[in-house]
C-alpha cells in the first residue's frame, strides 16, 4: 500500500476519505462519481493515510483522533485510556473503524454522516449528472440485441 502525500487544500479539489468496506462511505463515493475531474477519492481500504494527515484531519474539524472512529467497532472493552497514537494505529490496521467518510475542500473539513450529505458539502447539484428538460421525450428505443425477456 502507498502512503498518501499532502492533504490538498485546494478549493478546485474535492477530496473524500472512505472506506469501500463501509456502506456510507460506498454510497458517499457513489454520490460524487459524476465529478471525477475534480474528486480525489482515497479508500483507506487500499490507500494508507500517514498518521500526521489524520492528526491534521481532526484539528481542522476541531476534534481528536478517536472521535473519526467508530469505537462500536473496535476490538476493545475499554478505550476510556488510549491516546492519539493508540487510535491512529487502530485507523492504520483497520479501515472499517472510520466512522464516516471524510470530505475535504479547500479550508473546509467534514465527517459526512449521511452519503447525501457530500452533495451538499462540496455544493454539487445532483453529483453533477446532466439534466434533462422535462419536454424531451424519453428514448424508449430497445438498447440490446438478441435479448428476449419474457
Amino acid at each position: 500500500m502507498d502512503d498518501m502525500g499532502v492533504l490538498a487544500r485546494d478549493d478546485k479539489q474535492f477530496t473524500l476519505i472512505y472506506s469501500s468496506e463501509t456502506r456510507v462511505g460506498t454510497h458517499a463515493l457513489s454520490y460524487l462519481q459524476g465529478i471525477e475531474d475534480k474528486l480525489l477519492a482515497i479508500d483507506i481500504a487500499k490507500t494508507k493515510v500517514a498518521d500526521t494527515q489524520w492528526a491534521e484531519i481532526a484539528e481542522a474539524m476541531g476534534c481528536k483522533i478517536g472521535d473519526l472512529v467508530d469505537k462500536r467497532k473496535v476490538e476493545a472493552n475499554d478505550t476510556s485510556e488510549f491516546d492519539s497514537n493508540d487510535w491512529l494505529k487502530i485507523l492504520q490496521n483497520n479501515h472499517e473503524v472510520l466512522s464516516h467518510p471524510i470530505a475535504i475542500n479547500g479550508d473546509h473539513t467534514l465527517q459526512i454522516e449521511n452519503a447525501t450529505d457530500v452533495l451538499e458539502f462540496f455544493g454539487v447539484d445532483s453529483a453533477g449528472l446532466k439534466k434533462t428538460m422535462h419536454t424531451e421525450k424519453p428514448n424508449i428505443e430497445k438498447t440490446t440485441k438478441g435479448e428476449k425477456f419474457k
